[in-house]
């Protein structure tokens, strides 16, 4: 391969503007990344930190249309509906074990206020499927995995109710 006089090989050209790229890339990351300052915020405090209004309203979102709370939660009138006014007041479990033999709920409790619960005992049964010194819920309460921010959200808007 030959090249022009007094040209570099496009060899040598390839290398340069690899080490010229790298260069600059380097360079940007270095002044675009973010300052960090301290600890990351806990997610209780990264949901109080959402506006108030918004925050409930995550929290409603998610009880109502992504976990189901409000399915068994809530009671219903006699042709199956929930009832407006006794959302999240318990209920009875509208539906029966499929299995004979299993330990079942047929009573849902209310969780309007979350009475007797602090908001880390609702987090950490919604995080981690239990809270501590206490029993396991039975099914067919699903032992939840949310995110702590999700699960802080739902108990700001259950502690509202």
């Amino acid at each position: 391969m030959s090249t022009l006089p007094g040209f570099p090989s496009t060899r040598l050209l390839t290398w340069r503007g690899l080490a010229v790229g790298i260069g600059v890339l380097s360079l940007t990351l270095a002044f675009v990344q973010p300052a960090r300052s301290g600890a990351a915020p806990t997610p209780q405090a990264k949901a109080t930190q959402q506006s108030g209004a918004a925050s409930v309203a995550r929290g409603e979102y998610l009880a109502n249309r992504v976990a189901m709370c409000v399915q068994c939660h809530s009671m219903r009138d006699d042709h199956g509906v929930i009832l407006d006014s006794k959302k999240f007041r318990g209920g009875a479990i509208p539906f029966k074990s499929p299995w004979s033999d299993s330990e079942w709920a047929y009573q849902a409790p209310s969780l309007a206020g979350l009475a007797g619960f602090t908001d880390e005992q609702i987090v950490a049964l919604l995080t981690e499927g239990r809270i501590a010194g206490r029993q396991a819920p039975r099914s067919p309460m699903p032992p939840f995995r949310m995110s702590q921010e999700d699960a802080a959200v739902i108990a700001a808007y259950l502690r509202g109710l």
